[in-house]
This record gives C-alpha cells, sequence and structure tokens, in this order.
C-alpha cells in the first residue's frame, strides 16, 4: 500500500479527520479511533487524503459531488465522493459501502473499478451500520491489481495471477435486462463480444425464478433494517433528516416482521441455487447499471441492477473500458461465487484490458 493515497467515505471513523456520515446530526463529530478498515490500510502504508462526500448516512438522499466526466450528471451513490476522487485522480484507491448497488453504480458512473467482496469477509468494525444484513465494506481503483492489493490487506487472501488463462464466462440476462437502456445492455454484449474474440468462452445462462425474483424484495429488507439501525437519528433529530430519508424510514418501520422473516430465508435458500447459475464458469456478466449517468444532481441512480448480488453476498465488480451514447461511461457487472473474491478479480483484470485494449478507453458499446 506504500505509496497509495486513500480516500474513505465519510461513513467510517477517522481519528484525525471528522466523520460526519452525510449527515448535519453529526457535524464536527470527532471519532476516538480509525474504523478498522482504515486502520489495516494505514497500517500498510496508505496515506489517508481526507474524508469523501457520502449519500446522507449511505442512503439514497445525495451528497455535493458531481460527476468527474460531466459535472451536470451524477456520480452515482452513496459511494458518491469515493469513485468521483478515484476517477478524478485525486485519490489512487478510495473506500466505499454497498448496501444496495452504492459501490458498482458509482463505479459504473464514474469509469472506475468498484469491488464488492464476499459478504462478512471484510470487518465492518467503525463503519456507521444501515442494513446489517446487506452492508458490505467495498472500494474503487483505477486498476484490478489495485483492488487486489487492498483485498490483501484487509482479509489475507493471496494476490491474484498474473498469467490469467482465458475465461469461462456465463451472460445472465436477469429478471431487469428490459429495464435497462440500449447503453447498458450493449456494454454488457460487447464486453461478452470482446472477451469472446480473445479466446474466453461465453454462455448464457438463466438464472433460477427464485434467485431472480429477490432483486425486488431487496428494498423492503434494506428499509425495514436501516429503520432499527438508525432509530436513535429517526427518533430524536428527524427534523435533520432529508424527506427521502424520513420515509425510507418511516416505511420500514411499517414492514410486518413475517414479511422480513420470509426475505430472509428465501435469500438464505437462493444462496445454494445462485450457484447453480455458474455452471462451470468462472463469472458471471451481467448489467450493473440502467446506463449512463443520469444528467441530475437530485439522484444517484436506479440501484437495482446491483441488489439481487448485494442480497445474495456475492462477490462482485465493476468493469469499466465502455461508454454509452453520449460517451459517459458504462461500466459492466462481473459476479463471482461467495468465497471466490480472487479469481474474481483475476477474470476483471483480464477482462478490463480488452476493453480498453485496441480503440481505447470510453470505447462506445455496440447495441444489443
Amino acid at each position: 500500500m506504500a505509496g497509495h493515497v486513500l480516500a474513505v467515505k465519510d461513513v467510517f471513523d477517522t481519528s484525525d479527520q471528522p466523520t460526519s456520515y452525510g449527515s448535519p446530526i453529526y457535524r464536527d463529530h470527532r471519532p476516538a479511533a480509525d474504523a478498522a478498515v482504515v486502520a489495516m490500510l494505514r497500517s500498510a502504508g496508505a496515506v489517508c487524503l481526507g474524508k469523501a462526500v457520502t449519500a446522507e448516512l449511505a442512503c439514497y438522499h445525495p451528497g455535493p459531488t458531481t460527476n468527474p466526466h460531466r459535472a451536470t450528471h451524477t456520480p452515482g451513490g452513496s459511494s458518491m465522493g469515493s469513485a468521483a476522487a478515484v476517477a478524478a485522480g485525486m485519490a489512487t484507491i478510495a473506500l466505499g459501502t454497498q448496501t444496495g448497488g452504492s459501490v458498482i453504480r458509482p463505479a459504473s458512473f464514474c469509469g472506475v473499478y468498484g469491488f464488492k467482496p464476499t459478504f462478512g469477509t471484510v470487518t465492518v468494525a467503525g463503519m456507521k451500520p444501515v442494513a446489517p444484513s446487506l452492508d458490505t465494506v467495498g472500494w474503487f481503483a483505477t486498476s484490478a491489481a489495485d483492488v487486489a492489493d487492498v483485498l490483501g490487506v484487509v482479509t489475507g487472501r493471496a494476490a491474484p495471477s498474473v498469467n490469467v488463462r482465458p475465461p469461462t464466462i456465463a451472460l445472465a440476462r436477469t429478471a431487469q435486462w428490459e429495464q435497462a437502456d440500449d447503453d447498458s445492455r450493449g456494454a454488457v454484449m460487447e464486453a461478452a463480444r470482446r472477451a469472446t474474440a480473445a479466446g474466453a468462452r461465453v454462455i448464457d445462462v438463466q438464472l433460477p425464478l427464485l434467485v431472480d425474483g429477490l432483486a425486488d424484495r431487496h428494498p423492503k429488507l434494506m428499509a425495514y433494517e436501516a429503520a432499527r439501525s438508525l432509530a436513535w437519528e429517526y427518533e430524536t433529530h428527524r427534523d435533520e433528516l432529508s424527506p427521502d430519508l424520513q420515509e425510507m424510514l418511516s416505511t420500514g418501520w411499517a414492514v410486518p416482521v413475517d414479511e422480513i422473516d420470509a426475505i430472509r430465508a428465501d435469500a438464505v435458500a437462493a444462496r445454494a441455487h445462485a450457484a447453480e447459475a455458474f455452471g462451470d464458469a468462472d463469472v458471471i456478466l451481467t448489467l450493473g447499471v440502467a446506463g449512463e449517468a443520469p444528467a441530475t444532481l437530485a439522484t444517484t441512480g436506479d440501484p437495482r441492477f446491483a441488489r439481487l448480488w448485494t442480497l445474495l453476498g456475492t462477490p462482485a465488480v465493476s468493469v469499466p473500458g465502455l461508454s454509452g451514447s453520449t460517451g459517459m461511461p458504462v461500466g459492466v457487472q462481473l459476479v463471482g461465487r461467495v468465497g471466490d473474491d480472487v479469481r474474481l478479480l483475476e477474470v476483471a483484470g483480464w477482462l478490463g484490458a480488452r476493453l480498453t485494449s485496441s480503440a481505447g478507453s470510453g470505447v462506445t458499446a455496440e447495441r444489443s
């Protein structure tokens, strides 16, 4: 990590810098200690540049950050400042979190790598929780190798191989396929085409119905858990919360616990079925976002394309290199088996090199 400049999403505690969690409730808040992942990266030699803007309490209401590629467009969220800092060259690595799509989406919009490891493999100590059964520490970098370096520091996992064989890739058109636009679907198909041309075997797969149907149930579970994680803020500082967050937490309090139990039970059952979707493939290739970053700073974009994989606890990475019809970045999402984070990053580096080769970075994706 020596030589790396680190930006830290402002939901991680830092002992030497304020931590406001993106909320006026915590203005000038000074934690006594670093979050565990911050401490580990600093100990490994990374220099903490500062705190990166987060959406309010790592939920949906955007913080004051723009997309480095076009200032009128959202950088995504909730890890908006982290992705933007790496894309703008302010930091070489940046910590974020994902509870729905808060790493994959901003990475896709900003044109950098964004990685969500297998759920539970990276400690969340010192991180502001939203939904404990979903919250996952993630991070951003401009190369898969740098992403892997962070993984090694915070988990002790071995570095990926530099001599990567052409992978077998399962192309999954999820239930959300038709909800994305031509830019995003085209990016996935272009990634599959380039992978095939470079020697990979690309096969079409169908996800089990139980697995794919979970994506639409994710928001209820997130709202239910967020209402309880943020109970103090909601009960004692409600007027300082955005209307968006107040509505989300109010919704969460109203969800029947029996419904939450059913979602959790189905998620556990679906994890076993999810492994079947890979067959003999190394990774799944699928949508990461709806398309290019929306031309607004009022929202952070649609997280639905990452929700399923967050709920299933699988590792996932947004791979940059393609762009949409107006020239803005559009990432594609690779998903690995639970625990197979290193192989996922090997394939991400292999594919990323193919997406940025020949015509160069920012190649307009072919239409599906």
